[in-house]
């Protein structure tokens, strides 16, 4: 809720606070994207669509990563499979939307992933999808590497997009620092 009115109406069906977001917006357009910088042996890539099938596991690992996010007690991030994973990739694509990915590859494993899902051309508006860092690799500024070199690819692919929007719990401070900085 933004207002005391939506917060009322709330607490009237029985609702109880315990996750508070942050709704973060950039606008694309006039973004200053600079340059990832990538730490020795780090290799960033990126794909639209379904993730390559040689990356596929690795990949699957490194999203488990959000399992240790920060959220309020008692929620449970999903865990990934493969399955899982082309389950979602499908239902994006049944949309039409674009999904577009940008990974960390440390010999070629992937280390950190985030991706923006964009809807049909023309939209206006993209929205960032899970963004993490496998826990052995955090600290390395990999978080930021990845997204930044993922909202260039996408200013480069898609430029009908002027805004994305990405949402994350209040108490994830790493990943609203990392929001900030770009």
């Amino acid at each position: 809720h933004v207002g005391a009115a939506a917060a009322d109406f709330a607490r009237s069906v029985g609702a109880r606070e315990d996750q508070r977001h942050v709704v973060s917006a950039l606008d694309l357009r006039a973004a200053a994207l600079l340059a990832p910088a990538s730490p020795d042996g780090i290799v960033l890539r990126s794909w639209l669509g379904a993730c390559p099938a040689a990356l596929l596991e690795s990949f699957v690992r490194a999203r488990n990563g959000m399992s240790d996010a920060p959220v309020p007690a008692g929620q449970d991030m999903p865990t990934w499979t493969v399955g899982s994973q082309r389950s979602d990739e499908s239902r994006w694509a049944a949309r039409s939307h674009d999904v577009l990915t940008t990974v960390a590859l440390e010999a070629e494993e992937v280390v950190a992933l985030t991706g923006v899902r964009v809807p049909p051309a023309p939209a206006a508006e993209a929205l960032t999808d899970d963004t993490t860092t496998v826990a052995a690799h955090r600290g390395r500024g990999l978080a930021l590497a990845v997204k930044l070199e993922n909202l260039r690819r996408l200013r480069e692919e898609r430029g009908d997009v002027e805004r994305v929007m990405t949402r994350n719990a209040e108490i994830n401070a790493g990943i609203l620092a990392v929001n900030a900085r770009i």
